[in-house]
């Protein structure tokens, strides 16, 4: 007990009424409320890298989308690039080719009257530096090539 040197009488040992805080506690204080301020910093950082990731993300499946929908429109012969009219996205080219399925077994892909099955390949790739972004693979039936090799017979 902390006695007040000034008091009702001289050397009175009446206590004394503190009014504050410690530095000692402000300093504990002010240390906690900031590791709660960097806490919340660093989370509301992290959910923004996290957001901005998903709108790259459902952007390159948009423009992906897009171009699938127009590749798989045209005939398997070397197709057209789409023009701005379907693809107006500065920045971004997509790049389409046909390629043979894999993995298929020998059994299923020589059968009579059957329609050929190809791979489309569409590639989103950005044109300041050339680096594909995203792909899209597609296994696609040729119909085409079946109504050709029925006719032959």
């Amino acid at each position: 007990m902390v006695t007040c040197k000034m008091g009702y009488g001289r050397g009175s040992a009446l206590p004394c009424r503190r009014f504050g805080f410690t530095l000692l506690e402000v300093v504990i204080a002010i240390a906690i409320l900031s590791l709660g301020v960097v806490a919340y910093l660093s989370l509301v950082g992290a959910s923004q890298r996290r957001l901005e990731k998903a709108r790259e993300t459902w952007r390159n499946f948009h423009m992906l989308s897009q171009a699938a929908e127009y590749y798989l429109l045209q005939g398997f012969d070397d197709p057209e690039s789409p023009g701005p009219e379907v693809f107006d996205y500065p920045g971004y080219q997509v790049y389409c080719r046909f390629e043979e399925p894999e993995g298929i077994p020998e059994e299923f892909t020589d059968l009579t009257g059957q329609a050929r099955l190809k791979r489309c390949i569409i590639e989103l790739v950005r044109t300041s530096d050339g680096v594909t972004v995203d792909a899209l693979d597609i296994d696609r039936i040729d119909y085409d090539d079946t109504t050709d090799s029925e006719m032959q017979m």
